[in-house]
């Protein structure tokens, strides 16, 4: 098995500023599902390309495959929510190579997060 595995998370809405206080409370509330059911958030400021001041970027460690599984559940779970809500979801595969994944809540289905979940896993070792 292979040690934890770093995913980068960045939600995004058609529907709300990124800058409103309920957009802020809907992705601050995901962070906390994405705690309690799979493992260690944390949050840093990165800069966001032709946009003043910096959004938090959300970083998820994964130690194992379920850890991956429960925030696979918490992200469709948060998507299913509000059609308008996305979400990236970067990691670097087995070769070294970044992968990115985007999901629409409009687009949510069982294939989804397959790439993730394939990828990220192979990782972990199936464990």
């Amino acid at each position: 098995m292979t040690s934890d595995i770093e995913l980068t998370l960045a939600a995004d809405t058609a529907k709300f500023d990124p800058e409103a206080q309920r957009w802020r409370h809907q992705v601050a509330t995901l962070h906390t599902d994405l705690r309690e059911e799979a493992g260690a958030v944390s949050l840093r400021d990165a800069p966001e390309a032709g946009a003043k001041g910096a959004m938090a970027a959300a970083t998820l460690v994964v130690g194992s495959s379920g850890a991956l599984t429960a925030a696979v559940a918490c992200f469709r779970a948060w998507l299913a929510r509000d059609k308008t809500r996305m979400l990236t979801v970067t990691w670097t595969d087995d070769q070294g190579v970044e992968q990115t994944l985007t999901v629409e809540g409009r687009n949510v289905d069982q294939a989804s997060f397959q790439a993730l979940t394939e990828g990220v896993g192979r990782r972990l070792g199936g464990d």
